[in-house]
């Protein structure tokens, strides 16, 4: 993994160093500042995997930084995690806000810190590869780029994406919650991608989405669409939600306005919730955590699907 590491103390530079070595899979490249850093940027060479940005940088601050990476095209979806001793919670919500993905906590602790950028190279991993997937399902046409677009960010206003997600369950007061984590998702997605049309698999996901909405209804709820057909949920509540009663809930909406695919027959019904984790109490950043490791699992098992809807596209194209 290549890893940008901005900070102008040279410290925590050679700490970095001495933690982030090519014997376990890091190349690592330093800046003192940010001005440095956009130099290294535009220089020939591979992309940086993830980014450790300290957040009081001299001139262009931490902050800033990472909204400048974020308004690269390349790094829209790359880890970005910021180093601080602060934990003030204004000062964590403008880093959120800026498109921060995680924090670093100084002084640094070397197995925290590779357990977090090797979570964020998981998360990057699945998203590199969800994106991939939608920019070869994009070259089909343009219409059903749209499509896609709609069906996922518009046409379902109380669902986020994942950097939502994450923002709204950091953005929480401090402090433990009772909360549930669940995941809401379509199995079979090797044979829903073959049966499918990327149109209809589009309208398909924001039916389920909408259906999980009315079942969770009744909950405190932060519901987010993390790719390959997945949903996840973390449910603000002292008992323990039932996974099974949001399932039905959710095929017994479905079932009242069933969507047909092409090939004849409704998948819609066809899914399954289940607890991400047995854990009652989490904090905002554990669950955080916690969901980015299922992700992660769940990338790594999605390789296989991913081979399939390129090889899929290109009998389409």
């Amino acid at each position: 993994m290549r890893i940008l590491a901005v900070d102008d103390d040279p410290t925590v530079l050679d700490m970095l160093s001495d933690y982030l070595t090519p014997k376990h899979g890091f190349d690592l490249v330093c800046a003192e500042d940010a001005e440095k850093a956009l130099v290294l940027l535009n220089e020939p060479g591979p992309d940086f995997d993830c980014f450790l940005l300290d957040i009081m940088l001299p001139g262009i601050d931490g902050i800033r930084l990472c909204a400048e990476l974020r308004n690269l095209k390349k790094h829209q979806k790359t880890p970005i995690l910021m180093i601080t001793s602060s934990t003030s919670h204004d000062l964590m919500e403008r880093a959120f806000e800026a498109g921060a993905t995680d924090f670093v906590y100084k002084p640094l602790n070397g197995v925290d810190l590779g357990a977090r950028i090797n979570t964020a190279g998981l998360l990057s991993e699945s998203l590199r590869g969800e994106q991939d997937a939608r920019r070869s399902l994009a070259e089909l046409t343009e219409q059903i780029k749209a499509s896609r677009e709609e069906g996922f960010d518009l046409g379902v206003p109380d669902v986020v994406d994942l950097n939502g997600f994450e923002h709204r369950l950091k953005g929480l007061p401090e402090g433990c919650y009772a909360m549930n984590l669940l995941a809401i998702k379509l199995p079979q997605m090797r044979n829903i991608f073959e049966t499918l049309s990327p149109t209809e698999f589009c309208d398909q996901m924001a039916h389920v989405t909408e259906a999980s909405i009315n079942a969770l209804q009744s909950h405190r709820y932060i519901l987010g669409y993390v790719g390959n057909g997945v949903l996840v949920a973390a449910i603000l509540a002292r008992h323990r939600v039932n996974p099974a009663a949001i399932q039905h809930l959710i095929k017994a909406d479905l079932a009242k306005k069933p969507m047909h695919s092409s090939a004849g027959n409704d998948i819609g019904v066809d899914l399954s919730v289940h607890s991400i984790s047995n854990q009652r109490l989490w904090t905002g950043r554990s669950a955080c955590d916690k969901v980015r490791e299922y992700i992660g699992e769940h990338a790594l098992k999605a390789k296989d699907t991913m081979k399939d809807i390129d090889r899929l596209v290109s009998l389409e194209m």
